[in-house]
């Protein structure tokens, strides 16, 4: 009795089981599927963007690498230029240097050369008076002192060429 085979029951748990699908169908599998859409959905929103961060991510990790070398060759550019600017200085500064030594030999021997000719007058004169005044006890009247400081003025006048000569 066990296996007795009720035809009204299977039927009826047939009819049972459609009207639980169509009630299924229409109570439940449209808001299971609408919610299985919607996960996909967000599912799917999900990956795009972290496609888009990552690709916007590489995108600021590349100009981030290009800043930092675009920085590196100005700062290169910076260091030579300052290498430059400090041998342009210093080339101007040596310049200076060597010109002001220049003028202060040039201003030296000019001050030699007026000093060997105030030396030079000053041993005429002292010279001339010295000459007028042994001249003068040799001659003693004979001469006029005009007289001779005009004859030791005209000598000592050609003293140096004779010096020299």
């Amino acid at each position: 009795m066990l296996l007795n085979i009720e035809p009204g029951l299977i039927i009826w748990t047939v009819i049972t089981f459609i009207i639980l699908l169509i009630v299924l169908r229409k109570v439940a599998w449209g808001p299971i599927l609408t919610a299985l859409e919607q996960r996909e959905h967000t599912i799917r929103d999900s990956l795009e963007e972290a496609q888009r961060a990552r690709q916007e991510s590489e995108q600021l990790m590349a100009q981030h690498q290009q800043m930092l070398t675009e920085s590196n060759r100005e700062v290169a550019r910076l260091l030579e230029q300052g290498r430059e600017e400090a041998e342009r200085l210093r080339v101007t500064l040596t310049e200076q240097a060597q010109e002001q030594a220049q003028r202060l030999l040039e201003d030296a021997r000019r001050e030699i050369v007026r000093e060997k000719q105030l030396a030079m007058q000053e041993l005429k004169n002292t010279a001339a008076d010295l000459a007028l005044a042994a001249a003068g006890q040799l001659l003693s009247t004979a001469m006029t002192t005009d007289d001779h400081r005009r004859l030791v003025t005209e000598f000592l006048d050609h003293f140096p060429e004779r010096v020299e000569g």
